[in-house]
């Protein structure tokens, strides 16, 4: 056997390992969590905890978007906001673009225990990053 066969071969015998242990065997319910991410879980308003920025979360959907404000206590504008996973933790990213705050960003992960979000945020004017954590101030929003 040459060694592409053996790659070849070799490729088949784990992919047939993967299906074999880790997919549920027939009549096994998945959980919902594996089939869609509960990105919904962050819906809500939240307060940075040193200060009044707000950033209130809304229309969260299965594929990861949503409706996004941010507030400094004026509205920001947002100009992209995506909800992923990223090591078993829901991430939230936010980039801002408006006077004062072109090209900042937060990344925003959530934490179930505690219901809050913490993370970082880049502040483009001034090219420093900071430490930040979000409290939920109210309830789901609408979903």
């Amino acid at each position: 056997m040459n060694y592409p066969q053996r790659i070849t071969s070799f490729s088949l015998l784990v992919t047939g390992f993967l299906l074999c242990f880790l997919l549920p065997a027939h009549g096994d319910e998945v959980p919902p969590s594996v089939l869609k991410p509960a990105y919904d879980i962050i819906a809500g308003e939240w307060q940075r905890t040193d200060g009044g920025y707000v950033i209130k979360v809304k229309n969260v959907q299965t594929d990861g978007k949503a409706t996004v404000e941010y507030f400094n206590p004026r509205p920001i504008h947002v100009a992209l906001a995506t909800i992923s996973r990223q090591e078993g933790l829901i991430k939230l990213f936010i980039k801002l673009q408006d006077k004062g705050y072109e090209g900042s960003t937060y990344t925003l992960y959530y934490y179930t225990e505690k219901d809050a979000m913490a993370g970082f945020y880049y502040q483009a004017a001034m090219d420093r990053t900071y430490q930040v954590i979000f409290m939920r101030k109210s309830k789901k929003a609408d979903q």
